[in-house]
């Protein structure tokens, strides 16, 4: 079944009523729907890998107190539930006590750190786009990972320069999770 989408901008809650495929998202009132048939298990892979090294840091942080969530491939309103971004984020980290205790649906915040995966059929345009989409929500900090070329670009919330890391570099959590740190090699394993 073909769905047409008019040339327009949505709303969350016009892109909510579509009957589109679960990878669609909204950014900037815009559709955007990936082009492959879904993640490849590399791309699985390394969110496993990069979700056990995070959690084991800040989610349980060593058995003391948690720092916050994380959330894979949740869907997230970036904080404007009637704004015009709806995105689903590979994996992200909201701190603790920026949620409500329990709420159903999309993540209702912009989370503390976005991090996605781009696939070789992602464009650079719309992965820009999306980025920006985070920064203009406030996203405090971006991990964006590109796998084929192994390398990770960082983006920072009011920082006009994008931080390039390679293999022998270290992702690191900065004020968002403070003393994390783990070597870019440890992703691509």
């Amino acid at each position: 079944m073909t769905i047409e989408v008019k040339e327009k901008l949505y709303t969350v809650e016009e892109f909510l009523n579509l009957n589109l495929p679960d990878d669609a998202e909204l950014i900037e009132g815009q559709i955007v729907a990936k082009q492959n048939p879904g993640p490849s298990a590399e791309h699985g892979d390394i969110i496993t890998r990069l979700t056990f090294h995070l959690d084991g840091y800040a989610g349980v942080n060593a058995g003391q107190t948690r720092l916050g969530k994380f959330y894979s491939g949740s869907a997230c309103t970036l904080g404007q539930p009637n704004g015009t971004n709806y995105v689903r984020p590979d994996l992200c980290f909201v701190l603790d006590g920026r949620t409500p205790e329990k709420f159903k649906g999309p993540i209702p915040v912009a989370p503390d750190l976005a991090i996605e995966v781009n696939s070789p059929t992602d464009d650079n345009e719309s992965m820009q786009n999306k980025v920006d989409a985070y920064l203009q929500a406030g996203v405090r900090l971006i991990w964006s990972i590109y796998m084929v070329q192994k390398f990770v670009a960082v983006y920072r919330l009011n920082a006009p320069n994008i931080k390039f890391l390679n293999l022998n570099d270290e992702l690191d959590g900065e004020d968002v999770i403070p003393g994390f740190k783990l070597k870019v090699n440890k992703l691509f394993e």
